[in-house]
C-alpha cells in the first residue's frame, strides 16, 4: 500500500471518543507523527494512549498501522484483533488485518476478513484493492478482475487509479479477457500530475511504450519497495509472454531484499515461484 493511501485511510477513521483527555492527546500526537512518517514516535504515542485508555478500539487500530509501517505485521495483526475484540465486525479493522495477512502471505486468513467486509456492502477503496489482490494471488483471476472495478470506482487519486489498473490488467489477461486488457492499455495515459512509479511503468511496459531495460533501470535505485514491484512487473510480463526462465529470474530478484518481504511485489513473486514448482 502507498504511504498516501495509508495516511488517507487512517484519517478517514471515526474520531475516537475517550473520557481520558491525556489518552486523547497521546492519540492525536500519534496521528501527527504517523502523518510525518515518524513511525517509532507514532507507535510510542499510541502505546501511551492505550496505557491510559485500553478500551478504545481506534487506539489499537492506529497502533497496528504504525507497527505495519515498521514491518512488524504479526504485531499489527494482534493490534487489529484487539480492536475487533472491543468493536466486533469493525470494517476498518477487518480491512487492515486482511491487508497485513497479505503482507505475511497468509492469504487463507486474509480472504475471510475481506470478504466479510464485502458482505457488509462497504464501498471502500482499501477493501476493493486488498480483496482483489488476495483473489488475484490465490488464482481467482476472474473474480479479481471484477473486484478491481470497485477499486477503480472508489479511487480518489490518479495514483490510486493507476495502482488498480496495474493489477487489474494482469487479472484480465489471466482470466482470458484479453480484449478488455487491451482496451485498458489503449485507454491508459499517465496523468500529468503523477510522478513516475513502478505501476505506471508496468502499464507502459505491457503497452509497448517502454522497454524492459528502461523499466529495469528503476531497480538500480535499490528502493526496498519499488524494487520488488518493478521486478514482479517485468517477471509477470515475461511469464505471460511465454518466457518462464526470464520470469523466474525477475521473481527471484523481487524476493531477494530481506527488508521488504512484505511488499506486494515480493508477495506476488513468491506465489509465482511456488506455482512454478508445482
Amino acid at each position: 500500500m502507498t504511504v498516501l493511501l495509508a495516511i488517507a485511510l487512517l484519517l478517514q477513521a471515526p474520531a475516537p471518543v475517550s473520557s481520558n483527555a491525556e489518552a486523547q492527546k497521546a492519540y492525536e500526537e500519534g496521528n501527527a507523527a504517523y502523518e510525518k512518517q515518524e513511525n517509532d514516535k507514532a507507535l510510542a504515542a499510541y502505546d501511551r494512549a492505550i496505557s491510559l485508555d485500553a478500551k478504545n478500539a481506534d487506539f489499537h487500530r492506529a497502533r497496528g498501522r504504525a507497527l505495519a509501517r515498521l514491518q512488524r505485521h504479526g504485531d499489527a495483526i494482534d493490534s487489529c484483533s484487539k480492536a475487533l475484540e472491543l468493536r466486533p465486525d469493525d470494517p476498518a479493522a477487518l480491512i487492515d488485518r486482511g491487508h497485513y495477512y497479505i503482507n505475511l502471505r497468509k492469504l487463507d486468513l486474509a480472504l475471510p476478513d475481506l470478504t466479510k467486509v464485502e458482505a457488509m456492502k462497504k464501498d471502500d477503496y482499501g477493501l476493493f484493492y486488498h480483496l482483489a489482490l488476495a483473489r488475484y494471488l490465490t488464482g481467482d483471476f476472474a473474480k479479481a478482475a471484477a473486484t478491481y472495478e470497485g477499486c477503480l470506482r472508489t479511487a480518489e487519486t490518479a495514483d490510486n487509479r493507476t495502482s488498480c489498473q496495474a493489477w487489474q490488467l494482469l487479472a484480465l489477461i489471466r482470466a482470458g479477457r484479453k480484449a478488455d486488457a487491451q482496451k485498458l492499455l489503449d485507454s491508459f495515459t499517465p496523468d500529468p500530475t503523477q510522478k513516475p512509479s513502478a505501476y505506471i511503468d508496468r502499464l507502459l511496459l505491457f503497452k509497448g511504450v517502454k522497454t524492459e531495460d528502461e523499466v529495469a533501470k528503476g531497480m538500480e535505485q535499490k528502493d526496498p519497495v519499488q524494487l520488488p514491484t518493478i521486478a514482479y512487473s517485468i517477471g509477470i510480463w515475461h511469464l505471460l509472454n511465454g518466457r518462464e526462465p526470464k520470469a523466474r529470474e525477475y521473481f527471484e530478484k523481487a524476493v531477494a531484499p530481506p527488508s521488504q518481504q512484505s511488499a506486494f511485489g515480493a508477495v506476488a513473486s513468491s506465489v509465482e515461484l511456488a506455482r512454478m514448482k508445482r
